[in-house]
Order: structure tokens, then sequence, then C-alpha cells
């Protein structure tokens, strides 16, 4: 394939110097969001899961993450792997793809024109559910769009508990969170970790991501109503042109968070996928690779000073070849279930990653996520070599 062979996008070998960030293109305004099909029943919130077995044929492998036993880390980190534990082995129930915010680097396919919006049917995450439970996975992670936005997401969550599932996992942005009786709700149907997308405590940061002059405000009030009401939580932070140089202050942000609360304040950082709205911003919004490694370094060590933790996730290993212990695959890994023998299989390949040629030289390369391929297609490979 070309974008596994092409190297050529940067011929001098040197990163170009980032510009600095224009405004970004928003979304165009979504039409109204399909409601879910029927309002939630307000019998018995467990299924009737025999009925929906038959159907299993359809979907007959399950995605889960699983901790990698042992890590894969040199040396292996306890608050990585404490975070590993805590959120592996489980799978991704996907919810659909609606959501209120209109985020411009948000990477969920729509369609061409960004308002080709999937719900997912309420039978069809019941078997999802009832396919996870039958091969002993006990934690869920609930995902989107935004679930939170569902009419019916507490009652998928009693489902989900009434089914067996010891951890409920929400992975959300949403504004609701700034109310103190929906965190308590989440706390009441059985929600046990919330896993925040905050990518900076700079609300004029958050309102150019988030393409919103309201929602940072909402956000930012929502992660101390969580913090107040003692719900377990991790934060997750996409880097992009317009919070990579504030990562450092993110990171004093989590140990002033750490102190204020009482708790430990874990944080995982991740590159942009470009697709859908990322990609049609990516001039203005996806800083060079290079940029972003260099300063998930300096962020990490400060981390460790703080004593707060901080990982990376799907940063290439060259690009961080002294930061191994912290990324986050070398903790956790994808993989497959067969459904009809509980057997695991590896996982799928993933068509947004690519390698190079030369990756398979490199020491790092079975721990290597790849690169996003779209990037290597627009950069290219001049930035990536391998480690001998």
């Amino acid at each position: 394939m070309e974008r596994i062979q092409r190297a050529d996008a940067l011929k001098d070998g040197h990163a170009a110097v980032t510009p600095p960030p224009q405004p970004l293109t928003p979304p165009a305004a979504a039409s109204t969001l399909p409601p879910v099909s029927e309002a939630p029943p307000t019998t018995s919130p467990l299924p009737r899961i025999g009925l929906l077995t038959a159907a299993r044929a359809q979907h007959p492998v399950l995605d889960v993450s699983l901790p990698c036993d042992p890590p894969l880390a040199d040396h292996p980190q306890p608050a990585v792997q404490h975070f590993a534990a805590r959120y592996a082995p489980s799978f991704f129930l996907d919810v659909g793809t609606a959501c209120p915010l209109h985020c411009v680097y948000c990477s969920v396919v729509r369609g061409a024109d960004d308002k080709d919006v999937r719900m997912e049917a309420r039978e069809h995450l019941y078997m999802r559910m009832a396919d996870a439970e039958s091969v002993g996975v006990r934690k869920l992670t609930f995902i989107g769009g935004e679930p939170a936005s569902r009419t019916d997401f507490l009652h998928l969550a009693d489902v989900a508990h009434a089914m067996g599932f010891q951890d409920l996992i929400l992975a959300t942005k949403s504004v609701k969170l700034a109310r103190p009786a929906f965190v308590a709700q989440l706390r009441e149907h059985h929600v046990s970790m919330v896993h925040l997308s905050l990518d900076s405590f700079d609300p004029d940061v958050l309102a150019v991501l988030l393409a919103s002059r309201t929602a940072p405000k909402l956000l930012l009030a929502g992660l101390h109503e969580l913090l107040a009401q003692q719900v377990e939580l991790f934060l997750f932070a996409v880097l992009t042109q317009h919070n990579l140089a504030g990562l450092d202050d993110y990171v004093r942000r989590l140990a002033d968070l750490q102190q204020r609360y009482g708790r430990p304040m874990t944080a995982v950082v991740s590159p942009l996928k470009v697709q859908s709205r990322a990609d049609k911003n990516r001039e203005t919004l996806v800083p060079r690779m290079a940029d972003l490694a260099h300063a998930v370094a300096r962020a990490v060590d400060l981390a460790q000073t703080l004593n707060v933790t901080l990982i990376h996730k799907a940063v290439p290993p060259c690009l961080l070849p002294q930061h191994g212990d912290w990324a986050l695959e070398r903790y956790l890994t994808e993989a497959r279930i067969d459904l009809e023998n509980g057997q695991r299989l590896p996982s799928a390949a993933n068509p947004y990653l690519a390698k190079s040629a030369a990756c398979a030289s490199c020491a790092a390369t079975a721990v290597c996520p790849g690169v996003d391929a779209a990037y290597a297609d627009w950069q290219g490979w001049a930035e990536f070599s391998p480690l001998t």
C-alpha cells in the first residue's frame, strides 16, 4: 500500500514548523437528532435475553479490552497497572453516534454531511450485553456519540447491572454532569466510573474545541461535581494545536485537584484520529507528531514530580523511546472473543492505523500501535525512525 511505503512528504527529514492555530471550520448546524424510539420501560429492567440469542450469529465475535499479563513495559508502573486493572477486561457498548455537542475535532463518522446520526436499537444493545456476559466479561463501557444523551441511558445501566456487570463505565463529555441530581442518578443506577473527556482546563481553549461558549463552563462544573460526589473517574484529553502548549498546565491542574479533593487523579492523553471533523480541520487542528511527543514526554516527567498519573496512548514508541513505561498499549490490549467457544482471537486489523516498510525492523514494533494512516498519508514518514 502506498501509505505504508511513502516517506516523501518531508523530504529534508525535519519536522516543519507548526503554524499558529487559525480559526477552525465549525461543523454545520446539526438537524434535530432523532429521539430514542420509545421511552424507558417502567417494568423490570431485565429483558428476556433468551429471545435475543438467536440473533448472535450476526455478531459471532466480541471485541474486548484485556490487561497485558504480564505488562509489556520495561519497568511496569504501579499506577498504570492499577488503571488497567480497573478498566479491563471490558467491552465497549456503542450506543450510537448522536451527540448534542459539535466538537471540531470529533472523529465519529456521521456521513459526508455530518448529519447521518445512528441510534442503536435497545434490543441490539441488550443482545450485545448478553454476548459479553456469556463469555464472562464483567465490565462494560458505554461509548458513542454521547451515551448520556439517550433518554434511556439510565435504564440501559440498570439492565447491565441486572445482567451481572460489576463495573459500568460511562465515556462522556455531557454537560448534564453539571447537574448534581444527574451525577447522583449515575450513582443510583450503578455507574461505577466516569471516563470524562476534558481536553483543557482553559475555558477559552475548550470554547474553540467544543465550538461552544456555554459548554466549557458546564463541563468544568461537571468535573467538580463528580469529584465532590466521589465518583471514580479518569480524564481523557485529545491533543491538538490549541491545547498542546498547555499540557504542562493541565498536569498542574490535576495535581491541584488531587490535593483539593484528596484522591488520586489519572489522565490519558492521545493524538487525534484524523477523520471526520478532525480531518476537515486538520490544517489548523492536528499538531506534528514529533511536536506532540516532545510535549507528552515533558508532561509525563512533570506528572511524576507532582505525583499524578499521566498515561499516553497511540504515540509511536520511536517518538517516545524513554517513556514507554507510561504507554497504555503496554498494559492493555485489544482482542476478540469467539462467542461460540469463548476462545480468544487476535484483534482485528485497525484500518485507521498503518506502519511503514521500515517499521518491520524497529525494536518496538511488537508494542507499537502504528501511525494514524490519514496522518501518514498527509505528512509522510520522515518523523518516524525505527528503534534499534
